[in-house]
């Protein structure tokens, strides 16, 4: 590609180039975060939840991590994050309606309640009481809960630990089981669960008596759950977008070349190259231009000496005369006056270099020619 695009197109592609390889290195040398992933069972990292687990069973629990769906013999399933999909999800519910206890400490899953008005970040209180009547809770004073996320209590639920016109835990029934919605997850962390009651706060809803059985669902991973990319960008991006390709169209088609019907055109004079040659002299004839003419023939002598000889394009006047004296015997201030001389001062003058010029050539371009001094 030719032209000003083009040139611009090759002054970016060294940059699109680089920076195409930085995002491969990125990628190859990523590593996951000390200790795990946020949230992950098996994460001993201050956010990871491996604590809760061990927990749980040193209080007898029988704990499964990893699992996708609850299992008939479940008594408690912990979501700590919902990437759950419909069917998954309807799995889960169908599991509570028929008598089973799930956690979730996802605030923004389907399975929890609504959420309530936030308060300004001012106003929120970490530590919380429970201040409702759940028996599992009797032991619980306080409980460090970090974020400001509350929900409404629904009609025929409970809601514990009271913030503003939202509970940080609600629990409600469905069928004959019942889920349980909190806040946040921060308080089953390792780094959260040693503070104040969140160590009896998760006892007290994931193994209330030895023996229970805990399943710990499926975290979501990067890039998982049922919602597609185009699901998350907002309506009024996309409207946004869908306006700029209709702008786009209407300039590309306002823009754009129209072909019509062929018109016919005289094709353009081809001037033979001798007449062009003889047109050209005639001229610098008239002009008196004998500098010009006589720096023509010059450049011609001087390229068909390096082509000659064997020289590279770049070759002085000197290494020129040196080699040409030594092919063809010329006295080498003889060449040197052809190629680097004085202007001529008349016709006479240029005709003579004229002369010597055309000899020089006829030399070297005999096979082993001498020149005749």
């Amino acid at each position: 590609m030719n032209g000003p695009r083009g040139d611009a197109l090759r002054r970016w592609l060294p940059l699109v180039g680089l920076g195409v390889l930085v995002l491969v290195a990125a990628v190859l040398t990523a590593r996951p975060p000390q200790g795990g992933l946020p949230l992950d069972p098996s994460s001993t990292g201050a956010d990871g939840t491996k604590a809760v687990v061990l927990l749980l069973e040193q209080l007898g629990a029988d704990v499964a991590t990893g699992v996708a769906a609850p299992s008939d013999d479940t008594d408690v399933a912990l979501l700590l994050r919902d990437g759950l999909d419909a069917p998954a999800r309807e799995a889960v519910q169908s599991w509570v309606r028929s008598g089973g206890v799930l956690v979730v400490s996802d605030p923004r899953s389907d399975l929890s309640p609504r959420r309530a008005r936030a308060q300004p970040l001012t106003l929120v209180d970490a530590t919380l009481a429970p201040d409702c009547k759940v028996a599992a809770l009797a032991d619980v004073g306080r409980v460090v809960a970090a974020g400001p996320a509350t929900y409404e209590v629904p009609p025929g639920g409970t809601g514990c630990f009271r913030r503003g016109d939202g509970a940080w835990l609600v629990v409600r029934d469905e069928g004959a089981g019942s889920i349980v919605a909190v806040g946040g997850p921060a308080f089953l962390t390792n780094g959260g669960l040693g503070e104040a009651d969140n160590a009896v706060l998760a006892a007290a809803l994931l193994a209330p008596r030895p023996g229970t059985r805990v399943d710990v669902l499926t975290l979501a991973l990067p890039g998982g759950g049922d919602q597609r990319l185009s699901d998350l960008v907002p309506r009024r991006v996309r409207l946004a977008l869908l306006q700029l390709a209709i702008a786009f169209g209407v300039v590309v088609a306002w823009r754009a070349r129209r072909l019509g019907r062929p018109v016919s055109e005289p094709a353009a004079v081809r001037v033979p190259g001798s007449e062009l040659v003889l047109a050209v002299g005639n001229l610098w004839q008239r002009t008196a231009a004998r500098r010009r003419a006589a720096t023509a023939l010059r450049d011609d002598l001087r390229h068909t000496l390096r082509q000659r000889l064997g020289l590279g394009a770049d070759a002085d006047d000197d290494a020129v005369v040196d080699a040409a004296a030594a092919r063809t015997g010329a006295p080498a201030d003889a060449l040197r006056a052809a190629l680097a001389g004085r202007d001529p001062a008349g016709d006479a003058e240029f005709v003579d270099l004229a002369r010597r010029i055309e000899s020089l050539r006829a030399v070297t371009l005999q096979p082993g020619g001498r020149h005749d001094p």
